[in-house]
């Protein structure tokens, strides 16, 4: 075969691989099936009357039924219309038992939180007692009442409103499964891909059967998922475009030197 038609050959092949970390990267995002989420869900049976149970159930879900403190502060202003004059409201509350409120925006906030949660938990370590208030709003929020309460009541509040495994659909249902049937053994821990469904309610507790189950996050799993492995792929194949383009250039330059001196 004429040199000069091969070299040209392994110029143009290796032209061809240079881009492969880019289209090798993209094929394999584009035929690999949906990625597994970053994290690792864990399902534990939760049994309200055991105090530890109760604990586990609250630290996991709390949030679900109780308003940190915290979060009412200038930092989540978009939620709130007075996130300082609520705040002040709801400390005074919890440290008095009772709250009155002249400004509207901070009663309007107080309507909006009496409406979505049961109670509202204090987190600041410099005041005393520090916990869960059950929260009541008054007078169309002119008044903030707050009780100091057990993790009894908190965690009865996670239970009721908890979703029922049966209420779920087929898919809801086969995924809620597999994390149980993943929470047991030497291996524990189910992680999902992203397109299950139910994925975007976890963690959660949810009651199946007679057993209330609280799901949360058992680990977190970081990966590039398989475009990266594809553009692995890719740059071993484009650097064998460079050898084929180093080859392909020195056996033109060999033949036409060869052609000169002959």
């Amino acid at each position: 075969m004429n040199r000069r038609r091969v070299a040209l050959l392994l110029v143009v092949v290796g032209l061809l691989c240079l881009p492969a970390p880019f289209y090798l990267g993209w094929a394999a995002e584009a035929t690999a099936p949906p990625a597994q989420t970053s994290q690792v869900y864990l399902a534990e049976p939760i049994d309200l009357d055991d105090a530890s149970d109760r604990k586990r159930l609250v630290a996991a879900h709390g949030a679900e039924v109780a308003l940190a403190d915290y979060r009412v502060t200038a930092r989540y202003g978009d939620d709130y219309r007075a996130p300082n004059a609520t705040l002040d409201a709801l400390v005074t509350a919890m440290r008095e038992g009772s709250a009155t409120v002249d400004d509207p925006d901070a009663r309007a906030d107080l309507r909006g939180i009496d409406a979505e949660y049961r109670f509202v938990r204090d987190t600041n370590d410099d005041t005393e007692p520090d916990g869960y208030y059950r929260l009541s709003v008054a007078e169309n929020g002119s008044l903030v009442r707050a009780e100091n309460v057990s993790l009894v009541p908190v965690a009865d509040a996670i239970a009721e409103q908890a979703p029922r495994y049966e209420r779920l659909t087929a898919g809801q249902q086969r995924t809620v499964d597999k994390v149980i049937d993943n929470s047991t053994g030497e291996e524990i821990g189910y992680r999902p891909r992203v397109n299950e469904p139910y994925v975007d309610q976890l963690p959660t507790a949810i009651h199946k059967g007679e057993t209330l189950y609280s799901i949360t996050v058992y680990g977190h799993v970081d990966d590039f998922g398989p475009g990266f492995g594809g553009f692995v792929v890719g740059l071993g194949v484009a650097a064998l475009g460079v050898v084929l383009l180093l080859a392909g250039g020195g056996l033109y330059a060999y033949d036409r030197l060869r052609n000169q001196s002959a």
